[in-house]
């Protein structure tokens, strides 16, 4: 299915500069489903997705452009005239859904067309489109921007020293947030089935009438991910009764409510009240984990393991246990973390990490090294160059496995993670090596 709109100036050299003339849409959206490869598995149940969301979007009033299968030439087309009609006017929502396969190469990660190449540096650079570019599109939105990204399916491109299939860490702008099938680094199994888990999930909770961001955010099921920062009282799909004030910016509407006239507020809208900035929400995680309660990450996202954590935190203080905060407990909270320890000058570069310092503590050779390197890319984290040598796309591996079976995420090895790891892998495939002294003990210890 291809639903493409006119290009007018537009050019494909450079998609970033469009002509302007594109009808304005209150709501628009973009969305691609990329299944039948070429040199690469099928993605399943992408173009099914894609079909669901593009009808889901329609229905409740946005504008998509949308297509499955597309080439190179066809995928670059779609996103020149989604971009044009950004371009055209002020959308209010804005939301992008991609499902299909990515490659990440030297930190950038690409959004792969059907006949997208895998062959060179070049072909893995050139064919696929930046999914920073993506990103920037969506960042046009003065309202809200969610972008819904499923290219993390196991059985994908292969695993070369220049490129490995899957998401890099993804640098979000201001106002956009970005939910992913599954975390950097990670790789999941997908079924043959017609939908897959993520699609109903975009389509039942994102896009359900009046249902905020921020409560579809918490309602994500493992292994889905989510990161940026958007107002998350807002929703994408508005109800009838908000359809005037949710064209207001946000802060036009907080100066134009009567705080005395409205109604008692249940507990999530009262935090969303605060305002807190990305910082502070940030600093909330931070503090929480400095007590003891994991957050299971600090990127500024209030999700299921924040809102736990906040929970034990105020069961453990004798406060009502809603999992959102106030004022208050903010202020209270920020008094109990302890002061964050700063390293004296003449030693804070020189001296390790303690991650580091663990790592080193295991003593692995350059074979246990190469082991973990194979380990790491039969489990879907690709490790880069498998040589014995950890370089930065093996810190970036490590850390998406770390974070995947919810460990601290430090990108170094300690002897639970290579347990762990060792246990997951054990007869997967001959071509795996024992590695020398250390991993041979770990096995061993596994068959006691």
């Amino acid at each position: 299915m291809q639903r493409l709109l006119p290009l007018g100036r537009a050019t494909l050299a450079s998609l970033a500069i469009l002509a302007p003339g594109a009808a304005v849409a209150a709501d628009l959206a973009l969305v691609i489903g990329n299944h039948d490869y070429r040199q690469a598995p099928d993605a399943l149940s992408a173009e099914a997705d894609a079909r669901a969301v593009t009808e889901t979007l329609e229905q409740r009033g946005y504008d998509v452009t949308s297509g499955t299968d597309l080439d190179r030439g066809e995928m670059r087309r779609h996103i020149a005239a989604f971009a044009e009609q950004l371009d055209g006017g002020e959308a209010d929502r804005v939301v992008v859904f991609y499902s299909g396969h990515a490659l990440r190469s030297d930190g950038v990660t690409y959004l792969a067309p059907v006949d997208q190449g895998n062959g060179s540096v070049v072909e893995a650079m050139m064919d696929g489109v930046p999914l920073d570019l993506v990103l920037r599109l969506a960042g046009q939105a003065p309202v809200a921007a969610v972008v819904f990204i499923d290219a993390a399916q196991l059985d994908s491109f292969e695993v070369e020293a220049f490129a490995a299939p899957g998401l890099a860490d993804i640098a979000v702008p201001e106002g956009v947030l970005v939910v992913s099938a599954a975390a950097p680094g990670r790789a999941i199994p997908r079924s043959a089935a017609r939908q897959s888990a993520f699609g109903r999930q975009v389509v039942d909770d994102f896009l359900a009438p009046g249902v905020s961001v921020g409560t579809a955010v918490n309602r994500l099921r493992s292994p889905a991910w989510a990161t940026g920062d958007t107002d998350t009282s807002l929703a994408l799909v508005q109800t009838p009764t908000d359809s005037v004030a949710s064209r207001v910016r946000p802060e036009t509407r907080a100066e134009t409510q009567a705080p005395d006239t409205a109604a008692p507020e249940p507990e999530a809208a009262a935090e969303q009240r605060l305002g807190l900035t990305r910082a502070e929400r940030r600093k909330v995680q931070v503090d929480l984990t400095a007590l003891g309660y994991d957050t299971r990450g600090v990127e500024g996202i209030f999700g299921p393991g924040t809102r736990a954590a906040v929970e034990r935190w105020q069961q453990a203080n004798d406060l009502p246990p809603t999992g959102y905060l106030t004022r208050a407990q903010v202020a209270l909270l920020d008094r109990q973390a302890p002061a964050p320890l700063e390293p004296e000058p003449e030693t804070a570069e020189a001296a390790p990490s303690a991650a580091a310092q663990r790592e080193a503590a295991l003593d692995l050779s350059s074979a246990d090294r190469l082991s973990i390197e194979q380990r790491l890319a039969e489990l879907g984290f690709g490790p880069g160059r498998q040589d014995g040598t950890f370089d930065s796309d093996t810190r970036q591996a490590i850390e998406g496995y770390q974070r995947s079976r919810e460990q601290a995420a430090t990108g170094y090895l300690d002897r639970p993670t290579v347990t762990a790891m060792m246990q997951e892998t054990r007869g997967v495939s001959q071509d795996i090596v024992e590695g020398a002294e250390v991993l041979r003990g770990i096995l061993r210890a596994l068959d006691q």
